[in-house]
């Protein structure tokens, strides 16, 4: 019996199936290792970004520490630039009342209590003299200058015998100042007048139960000192003796505190004579 030839023998078609065997198994292991490194590039990208959210969080928190000491350093800034304002406020405003009460002069108070002084005083500096003698019952006063005297305000005329104090019925004119009442003692000429303004310093509460410093000036009053623990007057005679009768006043004396700090001022003033 003959065998006709094959394409291949048996070793050769043997060799071909491990061949093709072998293929696959590359091809397997291509994919595998192909997955392997997609699942690695997946695990890196899952860690990196696990990575981006702690760090976002942790520049969180420190922003938001930093936004927190902002505000509290701002928050202290406003503090001091307020008490430094506050200071600066009652400084000037013990200084203005120390200047308008030399002013005023000994006798020229008319309420001396424990929050409220009042005087009278030339604060604008308006003087003139009498150029022709008023006679008993006029009601005008012939004078060198008498623009810039407003009606209403108090006058005062002096000369040697005496004072006389009156109201302005209208405002002064060139050469004229022209009074409310009929004059009832007769004023010289070359007698001095002067313009006396009603001050008014006194403490009191607003709205909010908040201590305050206030200067009136002829019915117009003003806010010097705001949120102040205490403001105290007292007065002193010529003696050292503490006096509540205006006219005995020599010295006075303010005390103020402001509120929430030790820091209290203290000012003694003489009224010149």
């Amino acid at each position: 019996m003959k065998y006709e030839s094959v394409p291949c023998g048996l070793i050769l078609c043997s060799s071909e199936v491990n061949n093709v065997a072998l293929t696959g198994i590359g091809r397997m292991q291509a994919g595998n290792r192909t997955a392997s490194t997609y699942d690695g590039i997946r695990r890196e990208a899952g860690i990196s970004l696990t990575e981006l959210l702690f760090a976002t969080a942790a520049g969180l928190v420190v922003l938001g520490a930093t936004l927190q000491s902002l505000s509290y350093f701002q928050q202290r800034f406003m503090k001091q630039q307020y008490e430094i304002a506050q200071e600066q406020d009652l400084r000037l405003g013990l200084e203005v009342l120390e200047q308008e009460l030399r002013l005023a002069g000994s006798g020229s108070l008319t309420t001396a209590a424990q929050d409220t002084v009042e005087f009278s005083a030339n604060l604008q500096g308006l003087s003139t003299r009498v150029t022709a003698g008023a006679s008993l019952g006029q009601t005008a006063l012939s004078v060198e200058d008498g623009r810039g005297w407003d009606d209403r305000n108090t006058i005062m005329a002096c000369w040697v015998e005496g004072c006389e104090t009156l109201t302005l019925a209208r405002n002064g004119q060139r050469y004229l100042l022209t009074v409310t009442q009929p004059l009832t003692r007769a004023i010289p000429n070359g007698a001095f007048v002067v313009l006396l303004n009603h001050v008014r310093y006194y403490s009191r509460r607003d709205g909010q139960g908040i201590l305050r410093l206030l200067r009136q000036v002829d019915g117009g009053a003003s806010v010097l000192v705001k949120d102040v623990k205490e403001v105290r007057f007292s007065y002193w005679d010529e003696n050292g003796q503490a006096v509540t009768q205006p006219a005995l006043v020599k010295l006075v004396v303010i005390e103020a505190m402001l509120s929430d700090r030790v820091i209290r001022a203290v000012r003694e003033i003489s009224l010149r004579t």
